[in-house]
Parts: C-alpha cells; sequence; structure tokens
C-alpha cells in the first residue's frame, strides 16, 4: 500500500490552476482598473497558490494520519488552518 508521501508526491504535480482564473481573480481586486497584470506576476501568484493548496493537503493529511484515520475531512483542514496561515504570513 502506497504511503501518503507517495500519494502526495504523485498528485501533487497534477493540480493546476487555470491562468484565466488567477488573471480575473487579481483584476477583481484591483482597485485601479488601469492597471495592467503581466503573465509574469499571473505566474508568480499561480505558483504561491500551488504551495499553499499543497501544504494545505501535506498537512491536513498528516493531521488524518496522526488521528488514525484514512480519509482527511473538515476537522483535519480546520485543526491546520492557524498554523499555516500564521508560517504563510
Amino acid at each position: 500500500m502506497d504511503s501518503y508521501e507517495d500519494i502526495f508526491e504523485r498528485k501533487k504535480s497534477a493540480v493546476k490552476f487555470k491562468e484565466g482564473l488567477i488573471h480575473e481573480l487579481m483584476k477583481m481586486y484591483t482597485t485601479n482598473h488601469k492597471t495592467k497584470i503581466g503573465n509574469e506576476a499571473v505566474t508568480a501568484v499561480n505558483e504561491i497558490m500551488l504551495k499553499f493548496l499543497n501544504e494545505v493537503v501535506w498537512r491536513a493529511m498528516n493531521q488524518a494520519h496522526n488521528e488514525g484515520l484514512n480519509n482527511v475531512n473538515l476537522d483535519n483542514i480546520e485543526k491546520i488552518l492557524p498554523q499555516l496561515l500564521l508560517d504563510f504570513a
């Protein structure tokens, strides 16, 4: 049976955000609508979001494993979020 680490490493490269989605999200939070959002900025934000998402998944999987669970549930995510947000702040 595969370990959590093996599963995580195989799956993390499969997760991608569409650049159009990132671009639209960035436009939504731009106060000056004349501001142009370059491709490099979209790529950088995409990378940050992927790192954050991977860290959420990894920590939630470890939390579930430490509790003897085979599945990650919302409680596991809620338990890891405070420290995760502090680490990314």
